[in-house]
């Protein structure tokens, strides 16, 4: 069985791959708090939802009883999240690194691809109980 092949594995695989890319950015954006005219960089994550859509199979409600009232939403939210791409603060000499958003956002994106490792650790677990080779 190739895991690699499977959506899930997938999504959890680019989720930790975009985390360590994120991880070097950041890391990089630290190493050059103090250079004049430095530009935060970041990465953008990639778009998990159209992803997950992507890889997933249509399912369609089915009336089991004529009571029943068909069903009229198709899933998707009324808002558009986008991220805002300004800087907190820029220093006297055009500096756009801020310690505390840097540090902020290596915290989001360690939980990020702690998520996406214990999903990947549970399913693998999963699948070896499934098999019946449980440890």
């Amino acid at each position: 069985m190739d895991l690699s092949k499977m959506p899930l594995f997938q999504m959890a695989q680019t989720r930790m791959q975009w985390a360590a890319e994120r991880q070097r950015v950041l890391a990089e954006n630290l190493g050059n708090i103090d250079t004049p005219d430095y530009r935060a960089k970041d990465i953008e994550a990639p778009d998990f939802a159209r992803l997950a859509t992507q890889a997933a199979q249509p399912v369609r409600t089915t009336m089991t009883h004529p009571d029943h009232q068909p069903g009229t939403l198709d899933g998707r939210g009324t808002f558009d999240a986008r991220t805002d791409r300004r800087p907190y603060e820029t220093s006297l000499d055009g500096n756009q690194v801020v310690l505390e958003e840097q540090m902020q956002k290596v915290g989001e994106t360690r939980s990020r691809y702690m998520l996406a490792a214990n999903v990947f650790e549970k399913h693998i677990k999963l699948l070896t109980i499934a098999l019946g080779k449980q440890q």
